[in-house]
Formats: structure tokens, sequence, C-alpha cells
């Protein structure tokens, strides 16, 4: 998928962006909730969905995958993956559930979305992160319905604002940082299909929550509680201290499609992996 970004490549149509994305989800809603026992992938980005002279998307790349089952909250384990794309609860603790998948393929819509890149290479501070640059943005476009601000300025307004509204809702409920309250990825298979109300992407959201109607369709706004806003705040200080491990031992590649690579901020013991059962 790396030619969303870059100079000198062409433009990716709408239709085609919003296939991917589908295809994608239903990947990893088959990964989270079909298989058995269950797969988290670990490293969804952009470079790990293969698409073919379709566009239909096929998630690849199962190197860093664990499986889990439903008798484990989480899995505990090293924390690997790409820069850019780590949700902050796996990023800060190693603890690594479904909703860490759901996380990263956030990032992965707003890279649809946007036209741009989950970090700025050339930038070593967290204030050009996709994500952190995005949730200000996303919160005035849902406001106002006017995504011209958000989506990539090479589409030149050729997309359907009803489905764009559907895929920035997603994206903006996915990348929240409280990990249970981010969606399954069936529901946000449903939600890009149209076929659910949008507040389905809700369910089991409470505090700092409200809808609202735009002209273009029912979307969700999200509004960030205190404790979020400081997880903001410890999620940047706990990626400040990723990106220092990792250089100069190991400059960060000028793309964030290069290879994957194991990042040790945390090793809980000689074994990779602890699951950690339900009480």
């Amino acid at each position: 998928m790396y030619m969303v970004a870059g100079k000198g490549r062409p433009v990716m149509d709408w239709g085609s962006r919003l296939r991917i994305a589908l295809g994608s989800a239903k990947g990893l809603a088959y990964l989270h909730e079909d298989c058995h026992p269950r797969i988290i992938h670990r490293d969804i980005k952009a470079a790990n969905i293969l698409i073919d002279y379709n566009f239909e998307a096929m998630v690849a790349d199962f190197g860093l995958a664990k499986l889990t089952t439903d008798n484990y909250t989480h899995v505990s384990t090293r924390i690997m993956g790409t820069f850019g794309y780590l949700a902050p609860e796996y990023a800060a603790s190693g603890k690594l559930t479904e909703k860490s998948d759901v996380f990263s393929f956030g990032v992965m819509l707003l890279e649809l979305i946007t036209g741009r890149r989950p970090v700025d290479p050339t930038n070593r501070t967290m204030e050009d992160s996709l994500v952190d640059w995005a949730r200000p943005v996303i919160t005035k476009a849902m406001e106002d319905g006017n995504y011209s601000k958000l989506v990539d300025p090479r589409l030149e307004d050729n997309y359907i604002p009803q489905e764009m509204a559907r895929m920035v809702a997603c994206a903006s409920a996915s990348i929240r940082h409280s990990a249970r309250r981010r969606p399954r990825m069936s529901q946000i298979v449903r939600a890009l299909e149209g076929d659910s109300s949008l507040e389905d992407l809700d369910e089991g959201g409470k505090a700092g929550q409200s809808t609202l109607a735009s002209s273009t369709s029912n979307v969700t706004k999200t509004t960030m509680t205190t404790h979020e806003i400081y997880d903001t705040g410890a999620y940047n200080a706990d990626m400040m201290r990723f990106r220092q491990m990792i250089m100069p031992s190991q400059e960060y590649n000028s793309s964030e499609y290069g290879a994957t690579s194991e990042y040790g901020l945390k090793s809980i013991s000689s074994n990779e992996t602890t699951p950690n059962k339900k009480l």
C-alpha cells in the first residue's frame, strides 16, 4: 500500500482507498474473531497490506503474530512492531490485545484519508506524528462536516462525503488512547460498509463522548477526558524514550515501510510471551 504517499507516484483514487480499507478490515476481523485460536497480528502497517490489480487487500507478514484465546485478557510480550503504528498501552507496558491491532489499523486509515505518513522521519520529536496531528483536525471536521483540512489534497474533493464520514469516524474511534473504548474490527467492517450506525463504534464507550448529526451522516464525536489527556503525555514520553533507545545505533529509516524491527523497551522474562489468564 506504499503508493498512497510519496512524490512522483500516481494518486490513488478514493474508491481504491475505500476498497483497501474494507478489505484489510475484513481480514483483521477474521483473525480476531473467527480464527481459533484468535490471532493478533502485532505489525499492522501499510507495508503489510498487499493489494492486487483490482486493489483487493490482503493482510500479510505474520512473523510477529501471536495466538490468544478467550481464557486470557492479554498477552505480555516484548515490544515489537513499527514506529508510528504502536498502540499506547502496548508501547508503554508490552500488554498486547486485539485492540492493539485496531489502533494500528486506525493509523493506516489516517494514511488512506490524509495521504500522510505515520511519522515525519526528519523530526525526532513526537510533535509531527500523524495521530497527534490528526486528532484535533478530526474533531473539527466532525463538528462542521468539512473534511477539506483532513483529506489528501491530491484527491481534489473527488470522494463521496458519506463514505469519507464513515472512514473518518472509524479512524477516530480506532486511535482512542483507551484500548477498551476502541471498536472491534467487525464493528469497523459494518461501519465502512454502511450496514450500521456509526454510533455502533461507540458501543462500550462511556465518558467523554457525544453524538451529533452532520449534513452528510450521523458521525460520532469523541472528546478526550482528563484521564486520556494524561495518557497522551505519557504516551509521548514513552515514544521519546523509544526513539532515543533505537538511535543512533539504529537510525530511523527514511520510510516507515522498511523492515520490521524489535525495539526491546521491555523484556519481561527469558520467554518472549507470558499469557495472562482471566480471573
